[in-house]
C-alpha cells in the first residue's frame, strides 16, 4: 500500500476528526435555544446590535449551526424584529408572551413556559447571544460532556481573592489572611459565564437548571466577555476588529 504524503495524511486526519465529531453530535436529540426578548434596557434591541458585521443574534445562530450539533435551533422571542432575523438565519420561532418576557422574568421561567408548549423536547441547550465570543469547540465538548452528566454550563477559572461583609464587617471568604495563597498554588474558582447551559427537561419541572451531576466546559477568559452595556459592546468590537487584523 502506498504511502500518503504527511499533508495529505493531515487533512484526511482532520476530515476524519470532523466526520466523527459531526456523527456524535448529531446523534444526540438535544434542542438549541435562545432566548432573546425585544425589550432590553441596557442597549436597545440588544440582541440585534451588530458586532463583526453580524447581528449578536445572527452571529449566534450561525456559530450554533457550524458547530453541527443540533438538527433544531429555537429562539423564543416576544419581538417581531427578532423573529425575523432569527428565521433569516434558519432558526424556528417560539412565540414567547409578554408575562414571560419582562424585565424580572427569570430565565428559568421563559425556559418552562416553552417546554410547557413543546412536550417531546427532553434535553435542551440555553445559548445567550450577549456571549459575543462563543465557539463550536466549546459547544462540542459541551455536546460530549452531557452524554454522562445531567447538565453542562460553561465557566472560566478565576484566581481572584474573594472577600465577604458578615455582620458588617469585611471577611476573607475562604482563604487564610496569614497565609495568602499564590496563584501556582490553587487551582482557583469556577465562575460561570452564562455562554451556555445544557440541561433537561426533569431538572426545570423540579425548578433548576442545575444539579450535582454537572460538569463544565472551561472558557479561555478572553472569550467570556458578555455584552451587557454599551461599554461591552464597544469592547467587543474592538476586540473582534483586533482579531480581524491579526488574521489579515
Amino acid at each position: 500500500m502506498k504511502k500518503l504524503k504527511p499533508a495529505t495524511f493531515l487533512i484526511l486526519l482532520a476530515f476524519l476528526f470532523e466526520t466523527g465529531c459531526t456523527e456524535n453530535c448529531l446523534s444526540n436529540d438535544i434542542h438549541a435555544l435562545i432566548l432573546a426578548r425585544g425589550g432590553s434596557k441596557g442597549i436597545k434591541l440588544k440582541n440585534l446590535a451588530e458586532v463583526g458585521g453580524s447581528s449578536l443574534l445572527a452571529r449566534t445562530i450561525m456559530t450554533i449551526k457550524n458547530s453541527t450539533c443540533f438538527r433544531h435551533i429555537w429562539v423564543s422571542t416576544d419581538d417581531k424584529r427578532i423573529a425575523i432575523e432569527a428565521q433569516k438565519y434558519g432558526a424556528t420561532i417560539h412565540r414567547r408572551p409578554e408575562k414571560f418576557a419582562r424585565d424580572d422574568t427569570p430565565s428559568l421561567h421563559a425556559i418552562s413556559e416553552f417546554l410547557d408548549v413543546h412536550r417531546s423536547i427532553q434535553d435542551f441547550a440555553l445559548f445567550q447571544c450577549t456571549s459575543v465570543f462563543l465557539k463550536t469547540k466549546y459547544i462540542q465538548e459541551a455536546v460530549r460532556k452531557f452524554d454522562s452528566h445531567d447538565c453542562v454550563f460553561a465557566a472560566k477559572r478565576s484566581h481572584y481573592l474573594r472577600w465577604k461583609v458578615v455582620d458588617g464587617e469585611l471577611m476573607p471568604a475562604e482563604f487564610d489572611l496569614s497565609a495568602r495563597p499564590r496563584r501556582q498554588d490553587w487551582q482557583g474558582d469556577i465562575v460561570e459565564t452564562g455562554m451556555f447551559y445544557f440541561s433537561r427537561r426533569k431538572l426545570v419541572d423540579n425548578g433548576l437548571l442545575q444539579n450535582n451531576r454537572c460538569s463544565v466546559v472551561e472558557i479561555d477568559a478572553k472569550d467570556s466577555l458578555e455584552i451587557d452595556s454599551s461599554h461591552d459592546l464597544t469592547l467587543a468590537k474592538y476586540l473582534l476588529s483586533s482579531e480581524t487584523k491579526t488574521e489579515l
